[in-house]
C-alpha cells in the first residue's frame, strides 16, 4: 500500500503550474496537446447474470477540423472468469467489479492525421483479449477498497492508487498513483516519482443548479527533485491534457523509463511512444478516480 500522509499534500513543491499560468502564450511552445470528450452508451435492460462484457462509457478524441474519434472504451469483465489480460506481465485476475480499457482507434497524436470516419459507440466486444490495454483491479473484500492495482499491457511494472481525504484546512481530495515493481521486488513510491489527480471546487458563476463546479488537476510530483508539473484536467464531460515545457517532457519520459517497458526501450528511444503512453496512463488513471468519485454510475 502506498503511504499517503497529510504532510505530502502540503509540501512545498517547485511547480511548472504558476509560471505557465503567467507566462504570455506567445512564448510557450505546447509539446504535447490533446482533448477527449466521454461518451455513454444507450441503457440497456439489467440482466440477472451478466454473460459478456459491460461497456460502460467511451473515450473520443476531439481532434481540430475533424469528427471525435473513439479511441478508449471502458468495460465490466462478465461474472464468468475472465481471461481477458493472459497476455500481461503481471497476468491480473479480473473479477466483476473491476474495470479494464481497450483501445478501440489509434490516438492522433502531431505527427499523424486524422484519416477516418468515427465509428458508433457499439456495446459488443470485438477481439478484445487483444486490444486491452489496462485493467484496473479493486482489492479482495475486506481490504482497503480505497486502494487499488493498475496494470497496463505494454508495462512490466504496477501502478498502486490509493485515494487520500483532504488535509488539515484543505478543500482537495487527492488520489495518489505510484509504480510498483514487482518483478525486482521494489517497494511503492521508493522512486520518489509518482502522478496524482487533485480535486479543486470551482464556483457556480451563474447559479444554476446541476452546474460544472468541480473538476481535478493531474500532477506529476518528482519528490527528490521537490517538483511538481500539471499535466492535465478532468471533469464530467472529458479530459484535457497540456504539456508545454521540455523540463515536464523529461519528467515523463523518466516515470515512463521506471515502468520497465515490455519492449525495453530506454528513455529517448524513438521506439517508445512517449504521447501515447502519455494519453494512455492519463485517461485510464482518471477513469479510476471518475469511478471513486461515483461518475460512473
Amino acid at each position: 500500500m502506498i503511504a499517503m500522509n497529510s504532510s505530502d499534500t502540503m509540501t512545498n513543491y517547485d511547480s511548472d503550474t504558476a509560471s505557465e499560468e503567467r507566462a504570455p502564450s506567445s512564448q510557450l511552445k505546447t509539446k504535447i496537446q490533446a482533448k477527449f470528450q466521454i461518451a455513454r452508451p444507450p441503457p440497456k435492460s439489467s440482466q440477472r447474470l451478466r454473460l459478456s462484457p459491460k461497456l460502460l462509457l467511451q473515450i473520443q478524441q476531439l481532434p481540430s477540423n475533424h469528427r471525435p474519434v473513439p479511441v478508449l472504451e471502458i468495460w465490466q469483465p462478465p461474472l464468468r472468469k475472465s481471461k481477458l489480460t493472459r497476455g500481461f506481465p503481471q497476468r491480473p485476475k479480473l473479477s466483476a467489479k473491476d474495470l479494464y480499457a481497450t483501445l478501440n482507434e489509434p490516438y492522433i497524436t502531431k505527427n499523424e492525421r486524422p484519416d477516418q470516419e468515427q465509428s458508433q459507440i457499439h456495446n459488443e466486444p470485438t477481439n478484445q483479449e487483444k486490444d486491452i490495454v489496462a485493467a484496473m483491479c479493486y482489492p479482495p473484500t475486506g481490504d482497503n477498497p480505497s486502494s487499488s492495482a493498475i496494470h497496463f499491457r505494454d508495462a512490466r511494472c504496477i501502478w498502486q492508487a490509493v485515494s487520500s481525504p483532504a488535509g488539515p484546512g484543505q478543500s482537495t481530495s487527492c488520489y495518489r498513483f505510484a509504480i510498483k515493481n514487482e518483478v525486482n521486488n521494489t517497494g511503492v513510491d521508493q522512486c520518489g516519482m509518482f502522478m496524482q489527480w487533485e480535486k479543486r471546487d470551482l464556483p457556480n458563476t451563474d447559479g444554476t443548479a446541476g452546474a460544472e463546479t468541480e473538476r481535478f488537476v493531474l500532477l506529476a510530483i518528482d519528490r527528490k527533485a521537490r517538483r511538481k508539473s500539471r499535466i492535465a484536467t478532468m471533469n464530467r464531460g472529458g479530459f484535457e491534457i497540456n504539456v508545454r515545457k521540455s523540463s515536464i517532457l523529461e519528467h515523463l519520459r523518466a516515470c515512463l523509463a521506471l515502468t520497465d517497458p515490455v519492449d525495453g526501450g530506454a528513455v529517448g528511444d524513438s521506439s517508445v511512444d512517449l504521447e501515447v503512453w502519455l494519453y494512455t496512463h492519463v485517461l485510464t488513471l482518471g477513469v479510476w478516480v471518475a469511478s471513486q468519485e461515483g461518475w460512473l454510475n
